[in-house]
């Protein structure tokens, strides 16, 4: 009995044993592995997000498309390298006296007293504004910034809005804004007046960007609407920018300098950016030139 069991084990070792030898007779003659599959070439969207997209090839292919888009013939590239004229119109507080304008080199700037209709918790209710014309004089295009003050501006949250483009001005173009409602012994002060002269396509890409608290007031840009496409998101941060403001390092200027050259669907202002007076740099702007 006992040589059985033995006779057993030694059969089962040569079966295991020429098991294995037919599976690693298998495995030698078998095609080797397939090799891993490429990685996928990288999505469009960033491979502008690349050199590419700084790139005067690629800058000067989106001022043709851009300008063809907004129906307006391309600026020259040599034109976008230009300084971009800019005009400190008023440094001395104005009070405006109903419709006695305010003329400066580009500018008429009246007082009006109209009515203008709000609609307050889904009710209308027509009412006397204190209305802001704004005349460009000039057969060019303008960016601009007329700065006011009112008493009690708390009180001007319930005002109506008109619909205008609170960056930019094309030639002899006329705006309306509301400043505040109207009350007796009520005024509107300008503190300020700011203009550059851009191209056309510089006015159209300063009018999509998103007029933000920390370079325009609320009251009165609130109603900003862009001529041609739709307004930018925003994707750069203003704490840097108002960071820059307080600290008078940059301002109004060298913001919508920025802008004049670079579409905001594209580029993005950096706080490093500075008004621009060299025409010999090259566009677009990098963040570490």
């Amino acid at each position: 009995m006992e040589g059985k069991p033995l006779a057993l084990a030694v059969l089962f070792s040569g079966i295991f044993a020429i098991a294995m030898g037919v599976l690693i007779l298998h495995a030698a003659s078998a095609p080797p592995l397939a090799p891993k599959r490429p990685d996928p070439p990288p999505p469009p969207s960033a491979m502008i997000n690349s050199d590419m997209r700084f790139s005067v090839v690629y800058y000067k292919a989106l001022i043709e498309q851009d300008a063809k888009s907004y129906g307006i013939p391309a600026p020259p590239y040599e034109d976008l390298l230009q300084p971009n004229p800019y005009f400190d119109e008023l440094r001395e507080r104005h009070r405006l006296r109903i419709k006695a304008p305010l003329e400066t080199r580009h500018l008429r700037i009246t007082l009006e007293v109209s009515k203008q209709t709000t609609i307050i918790e889904s009710h209308r209710l027509s009412s006397d504004h204190f209305v802001l014309r704004i005349e460009n004089r000039t057969p060019l295009y303008l960016a601009y910034r007329i700065r006011t003050a009112v008493p009690e501006k708390g009180k001007c949250r319930l005002k109506a809005e008109i619909p205008h483009n609170a960056l930019a001005l094309e030639p002899e173009q006329t705006v309306l804004r509301t400043e505040c409602l109207y009350r007796k012994g009520g005024f509107v002060d300008i503190t300020g007046i700011e203009v550059i002269e851009l191209p056309a396509l510089s006015a159209f890409y300063v009018s999509r960007v998103p007029p933000n608290s920390t370079l325009f007031d609320p009251r009165t840009s609130a109603s900003h609407v862009p001529p041609r496409g739709t307004m930018c998101m925003q994707t750069f941060s203003w704490r840097e920018i108002k960071d820059g403001i307080e600290k008078q390092e940059l301002g109004w200027r060298d913001f919508i300098d920025f802008y004049a050259r670079h579409s905001c669907s594209e580029y993005s202002f950096f706080k490093s950016y500075r008004y621009r007076g060299d025409p010999s740099t090259p566009l677009p702007t990098r963040p570490l030139d």
